[in-house]
């Protein structure tokens, strides 16, 4: 029971036989005709020296040498077919592996990327993945190569001569306690190491991202410094790791030799005694000359797979984060929702040590009703917004849509009626009119792109790029302004043709009247949609069905513009102060 525990949790097993059982057995049967067919060239040079000693015939030298060609040609015919399904079958559990790690990412929570940077999990997509695949594909190899030697090359030397095997191998027994000593320290030496790469993975990622601001600040010099420092420790990190990775095979040889040594100490007398022929002793010293290569071999295979371990445990460590949001097997799946979004008693913070972002939010918002949301820096209208499409997971009962618990919906589902342009604006790195066909590139063309561009109020500045709706993007859309990423992104958002539009104060980088007119452009082309906006400036959502006021995550106060500013509170205090701000920046 235990050994076939730890065979299935074993890494070659998990990533390799137990899907590509076939391509294993084959590639395993491949090595082990080359093996046995490798092992025979030494009988053969046997055979022909003590022919020649004894003054045997042309004819059986002849005949030899026809089998050592024969068997040459079917020993590359087996490499060929090994390779392919040991190497190439490694590179399928590579796609397997970094697809299945992509996936897993995709489904993770709002507080997994908050807690490991981009720089760390680029480090394990990328440098563990490979040392995964090195260890199944190369390592596995190698390891079995060297396997079958060990299990091969002794049984014919004793069959040649007891005697003298039992001298030649006796320094093999040294072999198990330098490899268990060595392979240890590789092990918590290979984790440091790629734990400092992603520490490089991080700061280079960083840096790239804020480049504009590193060069605003002048920076550059010192974080050129910070860098040097971190690849300076990356390089002594890997020269402690290559002392026992370079000690391994040398050591392992070494004994080899040392055998070889004892071979023609010993073997020379015997075959001066009469005891063995030179044709044996010849023999005797090509098959120990070939335990040199399985003694490498098993210093190698245990670096890539020791390497490999610590990589995979690397990954395991992520791939065992459990998304927090999930769908059950029987959500809710073909909801056509007209619109209608309830808050009842909602309270949500981040981590049961931290307080309350959001106390008591009780609130009902009617199918195609206008909605702002109103507050000071920090009062939780972000969280709030975030919560509806549960990227943020709400309690049950907490949060309805047209009268059903969103925790009962499918994620998939819930999300494709909602249409979300957050305050952090995000585009990809293609044609502007991929970026606004995003959510919906199957079931678009030019026409939809340009009109949801117009609603957006891009779309003209968009015609007068050199290449138009064709143009690429930079990283992030850094080749356009912070006022046009934010309104492809809202035209992005509208082409999904959602029930429910949620504008995350996604307007600051244009000016209050353009945010105004967007807003209202929005409200008329989009009529039946619920429309939520946070924002900061009052003028753009004077007409808005309701306002929802905030302070300290709790709500304060909600009604038409008209009523809330005939009240003295934080609203009125609010208009007040942007009414000031509007004629001094006219006057």
């Amino acid at each position: 029971m235990f050994f076939s525990s730890f065979f299935k949790e074993n890494l070659i097993y998990r990533v390799f036989i137990k899907k590509y059982k076939k391509y294993f057995i084959l590639g395993a049967i491949s090595l082990i005709i080359v093996d046995i067919i490798n092992i025979v060239p030494p009988l053969l040079i046997k055979e022909v020296i003590d022919t020649l000693t004894s003054h045997g015939s042309i004819t059986k030298i002849l005949y030899i040498s026809g089998i050592y060609i024969l068997v040459s040609l079917v020993q590359g015919a087996g490499r060929y077919f090994w390779r392919m399904y040991f190497i190439g079958t490694s590179f399928r559990c590579d796609y397997d592996l970094r697809m299945a790690f992509f996936k897993h990412i995709e489904t993770l929570s709002h507080s997994f990327f908050r807690k490991y940077k981009t720089g760390n999990l680029m480090s394990r997509a990328t440098n563990d993945l490979n040392a995964v695949r090195m260890a199944v594909g190369p390592g596995m190899l190698i390891g079995l190569d060297a396997l079958f030697y060990f299990f091969l090359i002794p049984p014919i030397v004793i069959y040649l001569s007891p005697k003298l095997a039992l001298y030649t191998f006796l320094p093999l027994l040294l072999m198990p306690y330098f490899a268990y000593r060595i392979k240890n320290v590789i092990d918590k030496r290979f984790r440091r190491v790629q734990e400092q790469f992603s520490n490089i993975s991080e700061k280079a990622q960083e840096n790239i991202s804020g480049i504009r601001i590193v060069k605003s600040f002048n920076m550059s010099n010192q974080e050129e410094r910070t860098f040097s420092r971190l690849c300076k420790d990356f390089v002594n990190k890997n020269l402690s790791l290559v002392i026992p990775q370079s000690l391994m095979g040398p050591v392992f040889e070494y004994i080899t030799y040392l055998g070889i040594i004892i071979l023609l100490l010993a073997g020379g007398n015997m075959v001066l005694e009469g005891t063995i022929t030179l044709g044996t002793l010849i023999a005797f010293q090509r098959y120990i000359s070939k335990m040199v290569w399985p003694m490498t071999a098993v210093g190698w295979c245990l670096s890539l797979f020791q390497r490999g371990k610590a990589s995979m445990e690397r990954v395991d460590e992520i791939m065992d984060i459990k998304p927090e949001i999930i769908s059950s097997k029987s959500a809710i799946k073909n909801i056509r929702p007209a619109g209608k979004v309830e808050f009842k008693d909602l309270s949500f913070r981040y981590n049961k040590n931290e307080d309350f972002i959001l106390r008591n939010i009780s609130l009902e918002i009617t199918p195609g009703q206008k909605v702002a949301l109103i507050g000071p820096v920090g009062c939780g209208k972000t969280t709030l917004v975030n919560l509806i499409p549960r990227v943020l997971p709400a309690g049950h009962n907490k949060i309805l849509l047209d009268d059903i618990d969103i925790n009962k919906i499918d994620v998939r589902e819930l999300r494709s009626h909602i249409g979300f342009v957050s305050q952090d604006t995000f585009l990809f790195s293609e044609k502007i009119k991929n970026n606004i066909s995003f959510g919906n590139p199957d079931q678009f063309d030019e026409c939809k792109v340009r009109e949801y561009a117009s609603m957006s109020m891009i779309s003209n500045e968009i015609d007068n790029l050199p290449e138009g709706y064709d143009s690429y993007l930079g990283e992030r859309g850094i080749n356009l302004s912070g006022g046009q990423k934010q309104r492809v992104s809202i035209a992005r958002a509208l082409a999904i043709n959602p029930r429910i539009l949620i504008f995350d104060d996604c307007l600051s980088g244009v000016d209050a009247r353009t945010e105004e007119a967007i807003i209202k452009n929005i409200s008329t082309e989009a009529n039946g949609r619920t429309l939520i906006v946070v924002t900061h400036r009052i003028p753009a959502i004077m007409d808005f069905d309701l306002i929802v006021v905030l302070q300290n995550g709790e709500i304060i106060g909600t009604g038409t513009h008209q009523q809330l500013s005939e009240r003295d509170g934080l609203y009125k205090s609010l208009y007040e102060n942007e009414v000031v701000r509007e004629s001094l920046a006219e006057g």
